[in-house]
């Protein structure tokens, strides 16, 4: 049972950490809130894998507190379904903020950037066009509203196309077809300023394996 709750934590910070405007589009579809930014999200989850880790070269103090807080977080996440959406919303953003607070005095500085890389480096992988429509990368990147319009209309066809695709190895592969199309189609969308922008804020491609728990279509290595 416990491994059964740890699983669904697991997805559910995947979901929302990983590529947070994506979770932000299920919200949406069902009546809810904004997600929160993307810059940092993520970052917790990817430290706790072994080889982000070994990219940052942390210590065994830093990879105990880093633990430690994974532990606090999977507590917040518990209480979030029996909240309203705004309340869920709100809660979120308590936990994503006092999340990045820890991290700071947790990582030093270059540490930290790094770890960021990494994460928004997984979000674009992700999908690009979820990614985009946050508020904070979108101001960083200077996305006009009619790039913003454009980017949201390849959101929503995505997120259609994805939507009732199943959890088997078809609707796995479906859904990568549609994350690669997706990113092409906003990859078109975007300036070359804008592209090289996005490329600075990734850093060197991080070419460790990172494995994330079986949800919407089964485990997924890099």
């Amino acid at each position: 049972m416990k491994r059964l709750m740890h699983i669904a934590w697991a997805a559910a910070v995947v979901a929302i950490a990983v590529c947070p405007a994506w979770a932000q589009e299920q919200q949406r579809q069902r009546g809810g809130g904004r997600g929160f930014g993307a810059f940092g999200a993520g970052t917790l989850y990817l430290l706790g894998q072994k080889s982000v880790q070994e990219e940052l070269k942390l210590s065994d103090e830093q990879v105990k507190k880093v633990t430690e807080l994974q532990e606090k977080q999977r507590e917040a996440f518990q209480g979030l379904r029996d909240l309203s959406p705004e309340e869920r919303q709100t809660k979120m953003q308590e936990i994503a903020k006092a999340q990045n607070e820890a991290l700071a005095k947790i990582l030093d500085a270059k540490q930290l950037k790094r770890a960021k890389q990494i994460a928004l480096q997984q979000q674009v992988r992700f999908g690009l066009a979820f990614v985009l429509t946050n508020d904070e990368l979108a101001k960083t990147l200077q996305i006009t509203d009619e790039q913003k319009q454009k980017i949201q209309e390849i959101r929503r066809s995505a997120f259609e196309e994805m939507r009732d695709l199943g959890r088997d190895e078809e609707g796995r592969k479906k859904r990568e077809e549609i994350r690669n199309a997706t990113n092409e189609k906003v990859n078109g969308v975007l300036t070359a300023e804008q592209k090289a922008k996005l490329k600075e804020l990734q850093g060197e491609p991080f070419k460790g394996e990172i494995q994330f728990p079986p949800f919407g279509g089964g485990r997924r290595n890099r």
